[in-house]
């Protein structure tokens, strides 16, 4: 007779957990060779990238499967440099080949991506050589002042956009779409702490947070909760962007002013 209650308890709570499994359980399926638009987060220039250094983008929009964000807006992208030449003599110019190859999705597991951008600068190998043997047939100290000549080497502005395909399918875990889930979070909260009493949160805090490897939603997170004491001027922005703050971090301490 125990042994049946034993059972039938356990029944019960199996069949209470699977009814209680939350929205954010359900997966989206990213297929093969989606569009995904993303930008350089840095300048990059063929006289100074090596082969094989590493390439920073970040997502232009949110990506959105059955209405719902399986990429956010803001994500930072991994890229590779492949193939980089700097400008060189006799007017050969400058190479530089880059590859996207992935991403996270808001479930944080990685999503492989593809695509490849080839540019190659402006030559002057035919007007250098011509130049070179006509000017050495009638004054041959000048040649080698020619032989100087040089092609452009590349380069590819912070900013620049780069269409990228999705590799393969992926299952993305969404997150919690339904407003009553926030109100119950909301209403088991425990009550915060008074403003006054809270620490203001400032750049060098924010700085310090992004360096000791805090990602970006916990920092947003972080920054909703705690009293503004930020300084947002033009060069304070420049300074935390040229330190690695996402910009959407940058915009949350802007909005919180």
């Amino acid at each position: 007779m125990m042994a049946r209650r034993l059972v039938a308890c356990g029944l019960a709570l199996v069949f209470s957990l699977h009814s209680a499994v939350p929205a954010w359980a359900a997966e989206r399926r990213l297929a093969d060779g989606t569009r995904i638009a993303v930008r350089t987060m840095e300048p990059l220039s063929s006289a100074t990238v090596k082969d094989n250094d590493p390439v920073t983008f970040t997502i232009v929009e949110d990506v959105v499967v059955d209405g719902q964000v399986v990429i956010k807006q803001g994500t930072p992208v991994r890229g590779t440099i492949v193939d980089a030449a700097a400008k060189r003599r006799m007017g050969r110019a400058g190479k530089l080949s880059y590859t996207v190859n992935e991403t996270k999705g808001v479930d944080r597991g990685t999503i492989r991506l593809r695509a490849v951008q080839d540019r190659r600068g402006d030559s002057n190998v035919t007007s250098t050589t011509v130049t070179t043997v006509a000017v050495g047939v009638f004054v041959p100290v000048a040649a080698p002042f020619f032989l100087l000549r040089k092609g452009h080497d590349i380069v590819v502005p912070e900013g620049t956009r780069v269409e990228a395909f999705v590799d393969g399918d992926h299952m993305i875990a969404t997150e919690p779409a339904a407003p009553a889930l926030a109100a119950t979070a909301l209403a088991r909260a425990p009550a915060r702490t008074p403003a006054a009493v809270r620490s203001t949160l400032t750049n060098a805090d924010v700085l310090s947070l992004h360096k000791a490897g805090f990602g970006e939603e916990l920092l947003l997170a972080k920054i909703a909760a705690s009293p503004a004491g930020f300084t947002v001027d033009a060069s304070d922005l420049v300074a935390l962007k040229k330190s690695g703050v996402p910009e959407r971090v940058i915009a949350a301490m802007v909005a919180a002013k």
